[in-house]
């Protein structure tokens, strides 16, 4: 494990998280761009990672550029900046971000090594189909309120080809959907995506079932670790399973 450097492999599983929803990278001397251009939409979609900022000047100025970039490209205002290590001083930077309409978030990341486990009978972890996964995920959109038929035909294409990088699973009780979770081999790891529990079946350990069962299939996929983003929040949970602390990056974020 000391071999691997954890803060580069972070926000690497962020640069190919964007590549997956087809957005590409241009690189400056200062950031990395996403650019999508299938879509306006920031997010995950066309945002800066890796930034390197040394006072408030330099990130002002990162803004300014990125923002014209923006215009150039006719996407909607830039709303994130993802910042190199060290984390920034929350104290420090506190005012001037909110003076210029932002907040300062940290990612946090945890991983732990892969290894074989067994699921209680009955537990399975399931691949959906192309057909099965959009058919779940029309029905999951329109349940959260996000859904219309213009975003959804906008998407389709982003998101299939999302799931071929960022595979999904189901951790199934029987037939029945307990949760679900994005996995993405990446060479010496795993990387996770939107670990969620159906409502119904929270807090009856189905969590730590569906973490157990996606270890193993990084096991089995040659993966040495998983890793994953997390907030302090869940912190507990995560070091419960097995999980340690092992990178930080800020986040700067618009506020809408």
């Amino acid at each position: 494990m000391q071999n691997i450097n954890w803060d580069e492999r972070a926000l690497n599983s962020e640069l190919e998280f964007s590549k997956a929803l087809l957005s590409q990278p241009i690189e400056y001397p200062d950031f990395i761009h996403m650019y999508n251009s299938y879509v306006t939409w920031c997010g995950d979609f066309n945002r800066v990672l890796r930034v390197k900022i040394t006072d408030f000047q330099s990130f002002d100025n990162i803004v300014t550029q990125t923002e014209h970039i923006h215009q150039e490209k006719g996407l909607d205002k830039p709303d994130r900046y993802d910042i190199r290590t060290p984390v920034l001083d929350e104290k420090q930077w506190h005012d001037h971000l909110l003076q210029k309409g932002y907040s300062l978030q940290t990612a946090i990341f945890f991983n732990t090594p892969t290894k074989e486990m067994e699921l209680p009978t009955g537990y399975s972890l399931y691949s959906p189909s192309n057909t099965e996964y959009f058919d779940w995920y029309s029905v999951l959109a329109k349940s959260q309120g996000y859904y219309d038929e213009y975003w959804f035909k906008q998407h389709l294409p982003l998101k299939a080809n999302f799931i071929q990088v960022f595979k999904p699973y189901w951790l199934l009780k029987n037939k029945d959907q307990v949760g679900w979770v994005y996995s993405s081999n990446l060479g010496k790891y795993s990387r996770l995506f939107e670990i969620e529990i159906e409502q119904h079946f929270q807090g009856q350990g189905m969590g730590r079932l569906l973490l157990q069962a996606i270890i193993s299939e990084g096991y089995r996929q040659g993966a040495e670790y998983v890793l994953l983003q997390a907030n302090n929040r869940l912190r507990p949970f995560y070091e419960k399973c097995g999980f340690i602390e092992c990178s930080k990056n800020s986040i700067i974020r618009l506020i809408q």
